[in-house]
């Protein structure tokens, strides 16, 4: 029993990260061509950020909501980038609430659509 727990905790910390990379290209694309960011290191940076985002979710044994999980994990790690977008040309308030989104993402298809469940 305990070699298939380990092989769902390893699907769930896959799923969660390429939807991490998925939604950090969809991020990165959108802040490079909607707001006008540098690609380097600006754009970089917002994929690397949604990509450990989606492994710290995958990762992650706290025993919350999953809704909740999701939401308080893009909140973490959009507050440095919006910190970091502050005298910038994207505004920090779209660089802080965009990955509060893409972690309700992630974790939703992570939870209900793939049916990979939280471990705590």
């Amino acid at each position: 029993m305990e070699s298939g727990s380990k092989t769902t905790k390893s699907s769930r910390l896959v799923i969660t990260t390429v939807l991490g990379a998925a939604f950090g290209i969809i991020c990165m694309l959108l802040s490079v061509y909607t707001a006008g960011v540098a690609f380097w290191p600006i754009g970089v940076s917002f994929l690397l950020s949604h990509i450990v985002m989606g492994f710290a979710i995958g990762a992650s044994s706290l025993k919350i909501n999953w809704a909740v999980h999701g939401v308080l994990w893009g909140a973490l790690f959009g507050l440095p980038l919006a910190i970091g977008c502050v005298g910038g040309t994207l505004q920090p308030w779209v660089a802080f609430i965009m990955p509060v989104i893409w972690g309700f993402l992630i974790e939703t298809l992570a939870t209900k659509v793939f049916k990979q469940p939280q471990y705590g």
